[in-house]
């Protein structure tokens, strides 16, 4: 039997190996954390996420909202200094977080939309809709994306195609 087999059927598992440190193994190379990760998504009925997370077999880490909210603060830089001065309100589910100051301006330039609440939802996967708001602005005349999400390498992909170009930042 596998090392770790069964690890994910006992009530500790789910506490020790918890979504964002499985997110942050991945994010860091980590492959060995895909299947925990899986696991808890299947486990709590987010079968999308999962699959998305299969698609991608641990090599293409599914870009969420938040991080690309801040992948727009880089290559947008220049053009968020000064709206930054502007003191905006958080959105509500970005309390607690240190980009929220950042993610706020990305809203306020429409570079990225809030829900109708007001909410950010950073954890959601990035979708075509969203691309398709920030093409305009940042990616290559040539842009075109089918796929229901997209990894991080694709993002920067686009925008270095975009400051190739010249229509990106």
């Amino acid at each position: 039997m596998a090392s770790g087999y069964g690890l994910m059927n006992t009530s500790t598992a789910v506490s020790v190996l918890d979504e964002r440190s499985l997110t942050l193994q991945l994010n860091n190379g980590n492959r060995k954390a895909l299947i925990p990760l899986i696991d808890i998504l299947v486990v709590s009925g987010r079968m999308e996420c999962a699959e998305i997370w299969m698609e991608g077999r641990g090599l293409s880490v599914p870009v969420s909202r938040r991080d690309l909210g801040i992948a727009l603060s880089w290559y947008g830089r220049y053009d968020l200094h000064d709206v930054m001065t502007l003191d905006l309100p958080n959105p509500p589910d970005l309390d607690n977080d240190d980009y929220a100051p950042t993610l706020a301006a990305i809203l306020y330039m429409g570079w990225m939309n809030a829900s109708e609440d007001g909410s950010f939802h950073p954890d959601i996967f990035v979708g075509i809709s969203d691309l398709d708001i920030i093409a305009p602005y940042f990616f290559a005349s040539s842009y075109h994306w089918e796929k229901d999400w997209i990894g991080m390498r694709s993002l920067d992909s686009l925008f270095a195609a975009g400051g190739r170009e010249g229509d990106g930042r």
